[in-house]
């Protein structure tokens, strides 16, 4: 019986996989003590897995992740660089993510809402991708800046826009594609490769 329960605990496949995360200057060096705070994008309100500091080779700890969507914030309080975000989509392979902090600019800005940006989302095959989720933010993720949406049977959906719209993100069959954002359009056709 002991033979079969470990045979059953060998055979059944892993739906999770291992997420590395470092973090970098603009120039490529490693940062120590950076905050990288990892958020599951999966449900309706952005929820904190965890949050570790960087090491001296500005790694943090490996963690195990369920499939999904996710997102990793690299921030350094109280200095001169910039945070840095990305999204990325876990599944049965490991994951390796680099974050690069470049040094800040300026003051930070505030979002407000500059009116709506149509989305029409293309598949790979040349058809409206349909069920496709949508995401525009800023380059900071600022919690005001983000807003999903979902496509249609036509691949299109509308969001609302940000004084300072940066990012749009696209998760399509279990694919996760990133494209740039700016303030001027208000109507953008995103192309699946």
């Amino acid at each position: 019986m002991r033979t079969f329960i470990v045979c059953l605990i060998c055979c059944v496949p892993c739906l999770a996989a291992q997420v590395e995360i470092a973090v970098t200057g603009a120039n490529g060096a490693a940062l120590k003590d950076a905050l990288v705070i990892v958020q599951d994008l999966q449900g309706k309100d952005d929820r904190e897995l965890f949050r570790a500091l960087t090491d001296v080779r500005g790694n943090i700890p490996p963690h195990t992740l369920a499939p999904g969507v996710y997102r990793a914030i690299a921030v350094f309080p109280y200095s001169h660089r910039e945070n840095s975000v990305s999204e990325f989509l876990v599944r049965d392979a490991p994951v390796n993510l680099q974050l690069r902090m470049a040094e800040s600019q300026g003051l930070d800005d505030l979002p407000v809402s500059i009116g709506q940006l149509i989305v029409h989302v293309i598949s790979p095959n040349g058809q409206p991708a349909v069920g496709a989720r949508v995401l525009v933010r800023d380059a900071e993720a600022h919690p005001g800046s983000e807003h999903w949406g979902t496509t249609n049977a036509q691949g299109s959906t509308t969001l609302e826009l940000n004084l300072t719209p940066a990012v749009l993100v696209v998760v399509y069959r279990d694919q996760l594609y990133t494209f740039p954002a700016d303030t001027y359009e208000t109507q953008r056709t995103l192309r699946l490769k």
